[in-house]
């Protein structure tokens, strides 16, 4: 058995509303097209993902369509005899058919990571899925309990991973889990519940690693380094000149966002709650931008599929690393690595440093304001948060 849901875009197919989605469906040797009844017009439709571009109500319909004959197809797989009249009662919601397979579902999961470009969340929750599927090569949603959990966590223990690592494994399923739950794939048993007692995490420590204004100084001005070092700690620098932007925001940043001044950063998508925000382009980073800078769709010309990104943020890394070594640069408060988080820590740590104001601050970063006392307020004046910026990395 194989499915596939797509838009139908032969010309005879065409109707007022669109072209018609259809599921392909081949079983025993004989393919039949199955209508959803439910349309698209081809510049609404992404035929690479198959999905539309802007109804996420209709999206969220299809991914749960294929993950459903995802799950039917498992089924065949195990002996189960599957009809037409079976496939057609599951896409119109006549047959009580729950998502059964829950590394199925982790992979459709996957897949929306690197459609949206996570790219280093999807390498996390791999390496998380990785390290389940070696404890178990076959799993459930109805396996997944507090005991397997516990199992799972003491095997890693047994293994000599730090508490930590688990920690970060376990949650990582739970959030897999927790979206099953929020689309309606399965009924929530709470299978997590007290499953990270013994691994728990204080939180504090990696979140308020930052280096001192010195350090920063030593950065901007340091000499002899190699081609390779100086671009890693221009780009560090960078990313703190932008208020602690993330590696991945700034180096898929696109020339488009790029005006005159000022460089504009987009949380999520602008049609679906998303928000955009500005900074000052001061002459530090302006430097930076000049140097590295081609024409064409990004303002920085280095490979932007996902070995490409990897890449350069494995070399980033360990330049980083060796930089600190070379110039003796102390991570605040206990210690580490100079790493790519640290540049927001420290934007961050500095700002408070300096009593900037709570809400400025969170403006300056990029936080979404969503709290009760804040969502109300109208956005601080540009010369305000202009002011509060160069106070901060002056």
């Amino acid at each position: 058995m194989k499915c596939r849901i797509f838009l139908d875009t032969r010309t005879a197919n065409l109707r007022k509303n669109g072209y018609p989605i259809v599921a392909s469906v081949s079983l025993s040797g004989k393919r039949k097209f199955i209508s959803l009844k439910k349309y698209s017009f081809l510049e609404d439709w992404n035929l690479k993902t198959e999905l539309p571009k802007t109804d996420k109500r209709l999206s969220i319909l299809i991914q749960k369509k294929r993950l459903l004959l995802e799950e039917l197809e498992y089924s065949s797989f195990d002996g189960k005899q599957i009809t037409f009249d079976d496939i057609k009662d599951l896409l119109f919601g006549n047959a009580n058919i729950q998502m059964v397979d829950f590394y199925l579902f982790y992979n459709q999961f996957l897949g929306g990571l690197k459609e949206n470009n996570k790219l280093a969340s999807y390498d996390i929750y791999t390496t998380a899925l990785n390290q389940l599927k070696k404890f178990r090569a076959v799993l459930l949603f109805s396996d997944l309990s507090y005991s397997l959990l516990t199992e799972f966590k003491n095997w890693q223990l047994e293994l000599g991973n730090s508490k930590n690592t688990i920690h970060t494994y376990l949650r990582k399923y739970r959030a897999v889990y927790n979206e099953a739950v929020r689309k309606k794939v399965i009924t929530d048993t709470k299978p997590f519940s007290g499953v990270f007692k013994g691994v728990t995490v204080k939180s504090n420590r990696t979140k308020k690693r930052n280096i001192s204004k010195g350090s920063i100084v030593l950065l901007e001005t340091a000499k002899f380094l190699t081609k390779a070092q100086q671009r890693s700690v221009d780009f560090w620098l960078l990313m703190f000149y932008f208020g602690g932007q993330d590696l991945k925001d700034v180096y898929f940043l696109k020339n488009k966002y790029v005006a005159k001044d000022r460089v504009f950063f987009v949380r999520g998508k602008l049609d679906d709650g998303g928000y955009q925000f500005d900074l000052k382009i001061t002459p530090a980073a302006r430097k930076i931008i000049k140097k590295y800078n081609v024409p064409g769709e990004y303002l920085f010309g280095w490979r932007k599929d996902y070995k490409g990104y990897k890449t350069f943020y494995n070399n980033l890394r360990q330049d980083l690393i060796d930089v600190q070594k070379k110039l003796e640069i102390e991570v605040l408060p206990l210690g580490g690595n100079l790493s790519v988080k640290v540049a927001r820590h420290t934007f961050g740590t500095l700002g408070k440093r300096l009593f900037i104001d709570p809400d400025l601050l969170r403006e300056l970063m990029g936080h979404e304001r969503d709290d009760v006392d804040t969502i109300y307020k109208d956005t601080h004046p540009q010369e305000v948060r202009d002011e509060a910026h160069l106070k901060i990395i002056g």
